[in-house]
């Protein structure tokens, strides 16, 4: 395996660590029983000689207020206790051609995608996007529960899956994610591929420029596993020459600049699995993307993931004059914008040929 950013090279992926099981139905269907499946008690016979006065029926004049549905820009729960974090920017001209759900990159948050997800929503595509555990809206809870944790994001992510199809039918799904959030999303296709139509990955490899004397001093600090230290702006500087936007995401609140470097093991360990689950994406469609100029992730690391993919359906693109950050951060430009349109709007041509609206 590969040494990432901040991460000591010792680290490698778990092959025993948990996988999330593909579910068959959605997270937020009802669980109903019939009614001759719930065992009934009798009732005694009441003696003959007692009239028996039946119940008066329920009055139908009093009006039944519904419960108004869950606003889908703060945490929810499913009937399975996913509580997610999650942000939503609808197509603007009726029912979408598609839908994306998008997962940001290391220190950053779900409106991170805000101006890309208004241009993706103009043009007929509906997005969303999650805050990954212990970033963003989690990155100040006290709740182990929401501290950094990449098993329960996966669980997150699959919830917010079947939320946004339950809001969007017969609409193919795509997955969307920047360097952390893209080894995330391709991880989701590999581990429950029924649940979306495809993949936009933006330099999801494992592979960082000035990556062994960052790994040296996190394994220098591993005396104090717990303690915090901040890798922000090492991360912002690397990550984009733009002085505007390194002072914006370093005063931006809900940016989480500092980890323990316990955090950064798990993050170590969760990237360098990308490798081995990457080969088990044998159909779902994939675009790859990276940035030319980039200098925090290298292109080894995307090509090698890449290569990795069983999928014949799969495309590599790199925009020569992109940074590190492609889509967050409003770093996107018309040329990607079309790029990532003109995409998905081929494989929900595809789909619809083939008589399948989406894989759910």
């Amino acid at each position: 395996m590969f040494s990432c950013l901040f991460c000591p090279p010792s680290f490698t992926a778990d092959k025993s660590s948990h996988r999330p099981q593909p579910l068959l139905h959605s997270d937020f269907q009802i669980n109903t029983r019939p009614a001759s499946s719930v065992p009934v008690k009798p009732l005694p016979h009441a003696p003959v000689s007692v009239p028996v006065k039946p119940a008066p029926p329920a009055p139908v004049s009093v009006p039944v207020k519904p419960t108004p549905p869950a606003p889908v820009s703060v945490p929810f729960a499913s009937k399975q206790s996913f509580d997610t974090s999650f942000a939503s920017w609808p197509a603007k001209n009726g029912k979408p051609t598609a839908a994306i759900v998008s997962i940001h990159g290391f220190g950053l948050h779900k409106e991170s995608f805000a101006g890309f997800a208004n241009q993706m929503a103009g043009r007929g595509i509906s997005t969303y996007a999650i805050d990954v555990r212990g970033f963003g809206s989690w990155k100040d809870s006290p709740s182990e529960n929401k501290k950094l944790d990449f098993y329960q994001t996966m669980m997150d992510l699959r919830s917010s899956i079947y939320w946004v199809k339950t809001m969007n039918p017969k609409v193919p799904i795509f997955l969307l994610g920047e360097s952390m959030g893209g080894a995330i999303a391709l991880q989701a296709a590999a581990l429950f591929p029924e649940c979306v139509s495809g993949v936009i990955a933006s330099v999801p490899g494992s592979e960082y420029y000035g990556g062994k004397k960052a790994a040296m001093e996190v394994a220098l600090r591993m005396v104090r596993p717990n303690s915090k230290f901040n890798v922000g702006e090492k991360l912002i500087e690397k990550a984009t020459s733009d002085k505007r936007l390194r002072e914006n995401w370093l005063k931006d609140p809900r940016a989480k600049l500092e980890m323990t470097p316990k955090q950064m093991a798990q993050f170590a360990t969760f990237m360098n699995q990308s490798d081995d689950l990457a080969k088990q994406i044998e159909t779902a469609p994939v675009l790859i993307l990276q940035g030319g100029k980039d200098k925090l992730s290298k292109e080894d690391g995307t090509l090698r993931l890449y290569n990795a993919l069983k999928t014949p359906n799969k495309k590599y693109v790199l925009i020569e004059h992109a940074e590190h950050l492609i889509f967050e951060k409003g770093q996107y430009d018309q040329r990607t914008s079309q790029i990532v349109e003109s995409w998905i709007f081929e494989q929900a041509e595809k789909l619809k040929v083939e008589g399948v609206a989406d894989p759910g």
